[in-house]
């Protein structure tokens, strides 16, 4: 039915290199739930499957500081630092030197 309806549609093949895109789509398209040769291909570049959620993601490791232990956060240098060193460092704060 998609293949149809996309043939159908007034596309102008020559700008497309003779083929109509619509159908190219609806012929990519599997009622299976099978995978496309692109989405084959960008599983290969992504790798296995690490975690369904960020939060999850075992590289992370999120460690909390514990001064009294001498313990640092695990992101110590992390992205706010890494953004704020990118300005010169941090904001001079009142009362300090």
């Amino acid at each position: 039915m998609c293949k149809f309806i996309g043939a159908q549609a007034q596309v102008d093949i020559s700008k497309h290199g003779g083929r109509n895109p619509l159908v190219d789509m609806a012929d990519s398209i599997d009622i299976l739930g099978g995978k496309t040769a692109e989405e084959r291909e960008l599983d290969a570049v992504r790798g296995p499957k690490v975690a369904d959620h960020w939060q999850d993601d075992p590289r992370l490791a999120p460690v909390p500081a514990d001064p009294a232990a001498g313990v640092e956060a695990s992101n110590g240098a992390g992205s706010y630092e890494a953004l704020l060193s990118a300005f010169g460092g941090p904001p001079p704060v009142a009362g300090r030197g």
